[in-house]
């Protein structure tokens, strides 16, 4: 892995659990690790990236499954 493919995989995973926990924290009140693992967000972030969908409409959805 190239450090420039390296680094867009890290930006594009702190970007996914930044909008993981403000969809949580504006639904509940509590940030995504108060309701989920964190192997629970690495799986929901490789779910992510196999679909073909917006993030936050993924995230948006994933969440509503949890709320």
């Amino acid at each position: 892995m190239t450090a420039q493919n390296a680094t867009t995989v890290d930006s594009s995973w702190t970007v996914f659990t930044e909008v993981l926990s403000d969809e949580f924290t504006a639904r509940t009140g509590f940030g995504v690790y108060a309701h989920i693992t964190p192997v629970d967000v690495s799986q929901a972030y490789q779910q992510y990236q196999q679909r073909n969908a917006p993030m936050r409409l993924f995230v948006r959805e994933y969440v509503r499954s949890y709320v």
